[in-house]
């Protein structure tokens, strides 16, 4: 087989399989377990396949080129002939063909394939999707959504020399922040996040990968199988990005992503890895503190600071508490929080929030599929954490209003769903309060047709809009 090229700007890529730095690698500490039983099945013993551009895999995905390799396999850009027969327009896939190491242990076999079943439920627009994982005779691979584009890693070497502006950075660091915190409220650590497993589209989506390895967050009520495997058993983490505690052997926990993301997005700010791709053990040792970097205002140095923390119990606890503390707060929330709601009171009277009521409707009940539940479920999980992160109704496509709709087109009478646009619609209502109380009428009206396209019949962002509307033609 060629050796893969480097990838070019424009070129089909897909995630971590890209040669870095030694400290970015996903390095193998030791085997999951060196005296486990080969795989003895009938497939295993079949002389091996081949693998090259045009073999073909279970008789259904045709190998078509090599888009890069690494420490855990090879990924090929392949056409699923299903697909094809379908005639659907996108054909191809993603195939990750794992190397020996992965394949030949049973143990890790079983673990790789529950793990991929969890991705398989990580439904979320920053999180690459992850279709199935099989074998074909000495050959497992994982079948992933193709994506165009590159790796946040070739990124930055090609657009972020000496660091990203913060307001142009934005987007992509609360991207991987909202996967990363999709992924933790279903129980799933990524612990081995870095820029080479993140993508950026050609058109500008931002995508983290390879949570098919990612570890089961350790928890006193899981089941037997439902603890599988994690990086500390594996062996497979990066120096550079893991945390003090992953490099101790310690259980996994979101903490860990923590770390991990502020590294990330330090890089992304600065152009640089905070402690120059040392190890958290080799920095604390050597007693490294964060650099500053230019632009940056004080709370977003003490946010990354936080955040990277050597140890976990001095570092943010949550993805959401680190989205939180670095991000830019605009004035008015706080003048409203001051004088300003006097004012409120004083000239709107009844307008000061007060809790509406949702006139729910219980006396229908759809019997819903297990597939339809599973995915209202999913959807009511996503829409909380949009709404814990401030994306009430933007961007399109990625907030919490659009995630409460998707689960109202399943069940229209889901009254979390219902609930959840009541409170978008209140939360969308103090905003618009308080930039009415500053004088800001056309951005508090702008405010309030949002609200609007949550609950249409809001009583007091009606209200809010006819004072403002009647004020303006009065030429108050």
């Amino acid at each position: 087989m060629n050796k893969p090229e480097q990838n070019s700007d424009d070129a089909t890529v897909i995630n971590t399989l890209m040669s870095e730095a030694p400290n970015d690698e996903t390095v193998m500490q030791s085997p999951l377990n060196d005296d486990a039983t080969r795989l003895s099945t009938a497939a295993a013993e079949e002389p091996a396949k081949t693998l090259q551009v045009g073999t073909v895999l279970q008789n259904r995905f045709v190998l078509k080129e090599v888009l890069g390799s690494g420490g855990m396999g090879t990924v090929f850009r392949a056409t699923d002939l299903r697909r094809q027969e379908a005639q659907d327009h996108q054909p191809d896939v993603a195939i990750k063909v794992l190397n020996e190491e992965f394949r030949d242990d049973p143990e890790l076999f079983i673990a790789l394939q529950r793990e991929t079943k969890k991705s398989q439920i990580l439904a979320h627009p920053n999180i690459v999707t992850v279709y199935d994982f099989d074998r074909d005779g000495h050959h497992v691979f994982m079948v992933m959504e193709l994506l165009q584009g590159k790796p946040l890693s070739a990124y930055l070497r090609d657009e972020g020399a000496g660091g990203i502006p913060f307001k142009k950075a934005w987007h992509i660091i609360k991207g991987l922040a909202l996967a990363l915190a999709y992924a933790h409220k279903k129980n799933i650590i990524h612990s081995d996040f870095k820029p080479g497993n993140v993508f950026i589209t050609s058109d500008g989506e931002v995508k983290v990968l390879d949570f098919g390895i990612a570890c089961a967050a350790v928890r006193s009520d899981s089941h037997a199988d439902e603890t599988v495997f994690n990086a500390r058993d594996l062996g497979a983490l990066t120096p550079a990005y893991a945390s003090l505690e992953m490099l101790q052997g310690a259980d996994p926990d979101p903490a860990d992503d923590v770390y991990a993301l502020a590294c990330v997005s330090y890089e992304i700010l600065a152009g640089k890895h905070p402690f120059a791709k040392l190890s958290a053990q080799k920095a604390l040792d050597v007693n490294l503190q964060v650099p500053v970097i230019p632009g940056l205002d004080r709370r977003q140095r003490q946010a990354l600071a936080h955040a990277l923390a050597f140890r976990r119990e001095q570092r943010t606890p949550t993805v959401a508490a680190f989205l939180d503390e670095i991000e830019s707060k605009s004035v008015w929330p706080k003048v409203f929080a001051g004088a300003a709601i006097v004012a409120i009171i004083a000239v709107a009277g009844s307008y000061f929030y007060v809790f509406q009521e949702w006139e729910f409707v219980d006396d229908e009940i759809i019997q819903l599929t297990p597939e339809q539940e599973l995915a209202v479920k999913d959807f009511l999980e996503l829409a909380q954490i949009h709404f814990e992160v401030g994306y009430l109704t933007a961007p399109s496509g990625s907030n919490a209003m659009w995630a409460y709709r998707q689960v109202l087109k399943i069940d229209p009478y889901n009254q979390p769903a219902q609930k959840g646009l009541q409170k978008i619609a209140d939360a969308v209502e103090q905003q618009a309060l308080g930039l009415y109380a500053t004088g800001n009428y056309q951005t508090s009206l702008a405010k309030i047709e949002e609200g609007l396209e949550a609950v249409p019949k809001h009583e007091h962002l009606l209200k809010l809009k006819d004072q403002i509307l009647e004020s303006r033609r009065a030429g108050g």
